[in-house]
């Protein structure tokens, strides 16, 4: 797509996107007909051509969207405060409530203050933008979410090292040679506690000692376990015996805690305080609506009770089931560890789109995520869980799903192949 007009050069991508839509292989920008939370809801594409089906697609990890307590906070806010939250949240566009969510996530993570965002994208990138100057260094995994990635090309620096997945050697050799040239800088090394496309982690103690070793700072994106991992739901780094322990923890309330929004977490005022200022993506935009933080708020209070409890429990038995289920049905290892994430990756773009509309439209919702989310000409489903999953449909769903990967490889004339990669 090259040309010297803006508009004109990106006409291809709209012809090949709808070849995929027409086909009902284009699974971006569908339309949810009905509450995500429903046992088996409804997409609806451009075509105006609908699906229902065994939902593997939307996050509500515990399915706290629907809880009494997170409903009954919001209809209440909305009678005292309104829809709107009138403001940046330097400007007063906070409430009390704000305050209060905020204690609710320093108990959560551990930490002792807390920064919040409107969304969780917003979080990591405003994290990242306040605190990295030009002349600084960022270490970050490769496979580390975009907000991420887009806060370090905002951030101007030229000293940037993506660093192998998971590959903490790379990382202490990378510090090493950077101190050995550089004492007067910055350094921040960048991870994830829980990787969303492959349900793996780091090893964060380790990976903390490193960054301490060499007057580095990291910065562990948890926007996928925590609530719904490790003891109480403290998450991947309580697991590890780390919770309060890292530096910097950036989360998202869009997984688990049934609303939009982000916060970044630190162990001094001094910092949150600096972000609040610098951070640009909390001073510039509106605050969290009181609507959203209320539903955080009850939510994280669920979370952290023996209901919540019970709800993690119900969704690592769920990830169990439909990762032994798919690896009977497909005769492949999966990737990762179990989580509310099962990371299906298939061998062909073609296949993965194909299969994709056959298993959508025999029940069961899922989408293939494609460039720019993962490599180009690669292909994975990303298949996400909830606590009011029964195990019969995820069984049945494995099951359907399977065969419209094999159904898809027959079709494009592959005489052996395996039904997904285990790398």
């Amino acid at each position: 797509m090259r040309g010297n007009h803006l508009l004109d050069r990106i006409g291809p991508f709209e012809r090949w996107r709808r070849t995929h839509s027409e086909k009902g292989q284009w699974g971006y920008h569908q339309e949810m007909l009905t509450a995500p939370s429903l046992r088996r809801p409804t997409l609806r594409d451009e075509y105006a051509r609908e699906a229902s089906g065994v939902n593997l697609l939307s996050q509500d990890y515990l399915t706290l969207s629907t809880h009494p307590e997170v409903r009954r906070a919001i209809v209440e806010t909305l009678e005292t405060y309104g829809p709107h939250s009138g403001g940046s949240p330097v400007v007063a566009g906070e409430t009390s409530l704000s305050a209060q969510l905020r204690d609710e996530l320093a108990g959560l993570t551990g930490m002792k203050d807390v920064v919040l965002f409107p969304t969780g994208w917003a979080a990591g990138f405003g994290a990242v933008n306040a605190l990295v100057r030009r002349s600084d260094h960022v270490v970050v995994d490769e496979l580390t979410h975009a907000c991420m990635q887009e806060a370090i090309a905002a951030s101007r620096s030229p000293n940037v090292t993506r660093f192998p997945h998971l590959d903490n050697e790379s990382v202490r050799s990378t510090l090493r040679r950077i101190r050995s040239g550089d004492s007067k800088n910055g350094i921040l090394v960048i991870t994830e506690s829980l990787f969303s496309l492959n349900s793996d982690t780091p090893d964060l103690a380790d990976l903390q000692r490193i960054c301490h070793d060499h007057d580095a700072v990291l910065l562990v994106d948890s926007a996928h376990d925590i609530g719904v991992m490790g003891p109480n739901g403290h998450g991947v780094a309580a697991q590890q015996g780390m919770r309060g322990q890292l530096d910097l923890v950036v989360g998202s309330f869009s997984k688990v805690f049934a609303t939009n929004g982000g916060y970044l977490a630190a162990n001094s005022d001094t910092v949150t305080q600096y972000v609040r200022y610098f951070g640009s993506t909390h001073m510039f935009s509106s605050a969290l609506t009181p609507l959203q933080t209320a539903a955080a708020l009850a939510a994280a209070r669920v979370i952290t009770s023996e209901e919540g409890g019970r709800r993690r429990a119900a969704v690592m038995r769920n990830a169990e089931i439909l990762r032994k289920e798919l690896g009977k049905a497909t005769g492949s290892t999966l990737l990762g560890q179990p989580s509310p994430i099962v990371p299906l990756a298939v061998d062909s773009l073609a296949v993965g789109r194909e299969a994709m509309a056959i298993a959508q439209s025999n029940g069961v919702l899922l989408h293939l995520l494609e460039f720019p989310i993962v490599p180009r000409r690669q292909a994975r489903y990303r298949l996400q869980l909830t606590s009011s999953h029964e195990p019969a449909e995820l069984v049945e769903a494995a099951s359907i799903l399977a065969e419209a990967i094999a159904t898809a490889w027959q079709r494009h004339g592959a005489a052996e192949n395996p039904v997904v990669s285990t790398t």
